[in-house]
């Protein structure tokens, strides 16, 4: 054997599945904190899935449709926007137990002050509610990614 051989190891990326719902606030503010952690804050082991083509299934049309097959083999982290659970429920319904969920309605309840007005287009308050949700979510993928 090769003294001081470097052997380099790369750890699965982690998922992240937001919620895709469009009449609640906090459905842009799950989608706009997955694009913070994944572009931001751990861009290089994070990979968002597409809800609708998780539920979709394994569609080939331009080479889309690995979303479940992901699921099954990584750890995913699912992010709420109500108590509905859309996200984990077809995780672990099309692929396995979701690794962790993020509750957006719990984070923004610890910040009371915050009240972002538009589900359009994120104002202040909303904004940094997604930057409070977006390191929440960072710092659950810390330690399943280090529990690896």
């Amino acid at each position: 054997m090769e003294k001081n051989k470097l052997i380099l190891t790369t750890k699965p990326k982690i998922g992240l599945i937001a919620c895709s719902g469009e009449k609640l606030i906090e459905g842009t503010i799950t989608r706009v904190a997955t694009r913070i952690v994944v572009e931001k804050l751990r861009p290089q082991i994070t990979t968002i899935l597409c809800q609708p083509l998780f539920m979709a299934g394994d569609i080939k049309h331009k080479g889309g449709g690995k979303e479940r097959e992901f699921a099954k083999i990584h750890k995913t982290i699912t992010v709420e926007g109500c108590e509905e659970d859309c996200a984990k429920i077809a995780v672990e319904r099309y692929s396995a137990p979701a690794a962790a969920t993020i509750y957006v309605q719990d984070i923004m309840k610890k910040y009371p002050h915050l009240k972002p007005k538009s589900k359009e287009e994120l104002d202040e308050d909303g904004l940094k509610l997604a930057e409070l949700v977006a390191e929440e979510i960072a710092t659950t993928i810390d330690e399943l990614y280090n529990s690896q």
